[in-house]
């Protein structure tokens, strides 16, 4: 346009054709000796008119079809920009979407692991029961009622006979009568077992809630149908969990069934909860069949145009899915399509002006043309420069959208801003504590991100130093900028650039922006530097300010995603741990029962009335008690040997101290181990208490061991000695006692035991192989 106005400027000044036309004289024109153009023929001042007319129609012509150009220019600009635009939302939205619905898939996923989890434990629970005494069990509805409150997502957990009769429900107890014979999650399972299955959307028949069933077949040892066990899923728990994300305007969210796109549940809800918006299933069978993992498919809603990406629910069949009407990228568009429209309409009006200007005032002075023509330059130059920002910001902000790695963010941050600011250099310095807040510490600024041609000036800068200079932005998160640091810079204001190399100008220019975060923390700082002056604009303060609250809002997500991660990890983590909290309660009580059982029936046969069992029998269950005290401290690991003994012989010491001698290194006993030789320490002290040394007060019993490393476990050797008590004899039946040492420490520890009825006094010798593990360093 320059160019135009400069080409078009006109020429009307002619100082030579002035002096020789000249005005005729009074004498002149009454003697008709000269004319006014008697000068010039009047064949030649025509040919200059028409000529002069002819340059000014062709100058006009060739003003306005160059304006025409222009505003043809200009509309196929913002034609392409706009389109440009358009195809960027609408793969934004394609992205938002597909990813939400990986993101939900997996929160699914693992909602599904955990239920399968609580099948499984409440199957358990029922194993050994049958339908007759689970029913009116009060316990274990306490136990399954207790698993439901757990999860706050499951509405009630429901067992059925093999009939479909409801036996137990953590709904209300007793159980109210219900069948489930009609429901698919009990069909399908009465047939053959379908491992974790999902059943159609229902209304229950005693909670009267929509909701639908996940369920587990039950079998009888031969494996015959014996009945299911199934929970209600709570649909408000998915309506709320929705609600929280961030999902994209007029988004519906669908969990469906693979097999035949049956709607579980839906966010935003139906008023009934069971009236859902439906989908295109035979649209989406045919995604499915393309991509059974994941895919997009377009369908028909009413006549609206929706938009829906699917993804599979880890190896289940099901799906969540998330659809969008096709033109919910329309009001975003025109947003942004306006602000690009109010550019182009100045630049239109603009170029609209200027063009009539220039067919109207060729007349007029050139240096009126060529102001108009330099302010057309510099307004386009502006245009051209804001447009270029705003693409840079725009591209910037998608990046940072759909971004959740922290490294990528600050990446794409400063190698924007270095672009936008025009800076040699660019630098983001962060807060530790903003990065990794774990420990909640905070030691300083650390280089994070480096970009520019000028790298060196901070690539072995690992800290930014807390100057004078850097203050304003680090501790009250204010923008400062200079437009010459040497100039400014005193003896109380140090230079934050490190030396330049050999050859090369120092940094001159420079900016600090600081990234703050929405509740106020200073997240880190982005520093630019320029080895020329005055490159830093206020255009540039407002440019790096914007950017900066981009890059903060992406810090934050990226923060939240890295602790949504931890806390996936510790969940998984702690499911792991109670499962097999679980199964080992459940081994140890197994085997508690079948030691009490043994006690019992043993002591009943070794006794002749009820009087001498209960005596016995409760003696033993103290011992038994005892040592599984000493286990449950040490979370039925080991136990000690010596605190076994003491609590059995501590009521017979003397104040002498001479009755009773326990000696013997430090040992751990094995769980294992524990119980068995708790119980034979039990049943030697109460032998010695009625019939042996500690009948009477000059009796005495000692007790010595001694452990030795062998191979990879220990060896023990103990040895029971009586002595200044009545005289003993052999038996004549073998009581208790002497079938625990002789039967049971021989069957489960494969111990050599030895029994000396010396008259003097019983001695009995334990020698046996303890694992590795069940015992600490000797001590003498």
């Amino acid at each position: 346009m320059k160019r135009l106005y400069e080409s078009s400027r006109p020429h009307y000044r002619c100082d030579d054709c002035r002096g020789r036309i000249a005005s005729p004289t009074p004498n002149d024109q009454q003697s008709g000796a000269i004319s006014p153009l008697k000068a010039y023929p009047r064949t030649a001042t025509s040919s200059f008119l028409r000529k002069a007319l002819r340059r000014s129609f062709t100058r006009g012509r060739v003003a306005f079809i160059m304006g025409l150009f222009g505003v043809a220019f200009i509309v196929t600009t913002f034609g392409y920009i706009a389109l440009e635009q358009r195809g960027r939302l609408i793969q934004r939205n394609a992205e938002e979407i597909a990813s939400n619905a990986f993101f939900m898939a997996d929160h699914a996923a693992r909602l599904f692991e955990v239920t399968d989890l609580t099948l499984r434990q409440t199957a358990a629970l029922v194993e050994d029961e049958s339908w007759y005494t689970i029913e009116p069990s009060r316990r274990l509805w306490e136990q399954i009622n207790a698993i439901k409150e757990a999860l706050p997502y499951i509405e009630d957990i429901w067992l059925n006979d093999s009939s479909g009769r409801l036996r137990l429900t953590s709904a209300k107890f007793p159980t109210p009568a219900s069948d489930a014979s009609d429901r698919d999650a009990f069909r399908e399972q009465s047939k053959s077992d379908k491992g974790l299955f999902v059943g159609e959307p229902i209304t229950g028949r005693v909670t009267r809630q929509p909701t639908f069933m996940v369920s587990r077949r039950l079998e009888y040892p031969n494996a015959t149908f014996r009945g299911i066990v199934s929970v209600t899923v709570a649909l408000s728990y998915f309506d709320a969990y929705w609600a929280k994300l961030r999902l994209p305007k007029r988004s519906r969210v669908t969990l469906m069934r693979g097999g035949d796109g049956t709607i579980l549940a839906q966010y935003p809800p139906p008023a009934d909860r069971i009236s859902f918006a439906a989908n295109d299933k035979a649209a989406f069978q045919r995604a499915v069949a393309a991509n059974p993992q994941s895919g997009t498919f377009l369908y028909d809603d009413s006549g609206i145009a929706r938009e829906a990406a699917y993804h599979k629910v880890s190896e289940l069949p099901l799906y969540i899915g998330i659809s969008i009407p096709q033109d919910s990228y329309w009001n975003p568009w025109i947003a942004q399509t306006r602000l690009y429209g109010v550019f182009a309409l100045i630049a239109f009006i603009a170029l609209v002006a200027l063009t009539t200007l220039a067919g109207w005032q060729f007349r007029e002075q050139a240096a009126n043309t060529r102001l108009l023509s330099d302010e057309v330059a510099l307004r386009t130059g502006e245009l051209q420069s804001e447009t270029a920002a705003l693409e840079v910001l725009n591209r910037t902000g998608t990046t940072l959208a759909g971004e959740l790695e922290i490294d990528h963010i600050m990446r794409n941050v400063v190698d924007a801003a270095v672009e936008l600011t025009g800076a040699q250099v660019g630098a983001f310095f962060y807060r530790a504590s903003a990065i990794d807040d774990t420990d909640g510490s905070d030691d300083g600024f650390e280089l994070y991100a480096l970009s520019g041609t000028a790298q060196e000036a901070f690539r072995e800068t690992s800290s930014l130093r807390d100057t004078n200079v850097f203050s304003p932005s680090l501790s009250m998160g204010k923008i400062v900028r200079s437009n010459d640091i040497l100039a400014e810079a005193d003896e109380n204001q140090a230079s934050p650039f490190r030396p330049m190399p050999a050859g090369r100008s120092p940094m001159r220019s420079y900016m600090a922006v600081p990234v703050v975060s929405r509740t106020g923390n200073i997240n880190g700082v982005l520093v630019f530097g320029h080895e020329r002056t005055r490159v830093f604009t206020e255009r540039s303060e407002r440019l790096m300010q914007g950017l900066a609250a981009q890059a903060a809002i992406a810090l934050e997500n990226g923060r939240l995603y890295q602790a949504a991660q931890y806390e996936i990890e510790e969940r998984k983590q702690s499911q792991a741990q109670q499962s097999l909290l679980i199964r080992e309660l459940h081994h140890r009580v197994k085997n508690t029962l079948a030691t009490v059982q043994a006690v019992v029936g043993a002591t009943a046969r070794s006794t002749t009335n009820i009087d001498d069992f209960y005596e016995a029998f409760v003696g033993r269950i103290i011992s038994l008690a005892n040592t599984h005290s000493l286990l449950t401290e040490a979370v039925w690991q080991t136990a000690s040997l010596r605190e076994i003994l003491e609590k059995e012989l501590t009521p017979y010491y003397d104040d002498s101290g001479e009755r009773i001698k326990i000696e013997g290194p430090m040992v751990e006993l094995p769980s294992e181990a524990a119980v068995p030789i708790g119980m034979a320490v039990h049943e030697l002290t109460t032998n010695a208490a009625k019939y042996g040394a500690l009948s009477v007060d000059t009796g005495r019993v000692s007790v010595h061991w001694t452990s030795e490393p062998e191979g990879d476990s220990i060896r023990l050797k103990l040895t029971w000695i009586e002595r200044n008590g009545p005289p003993v004899t052999a038996p004549t039946r073998q009581g208790f006692g002497s079938r625990l040492l002789h039967r049971v420490l021989t069957t489960q520890l494969n111990a050599h035991v030895e029994m000396d009825f010396d008259e003097t006094g019983l001695r009995v010798s334990l020698a046996m192989v303890l694992r590795q593990g069940g015992f600490l360093n000797p001590v003498a």
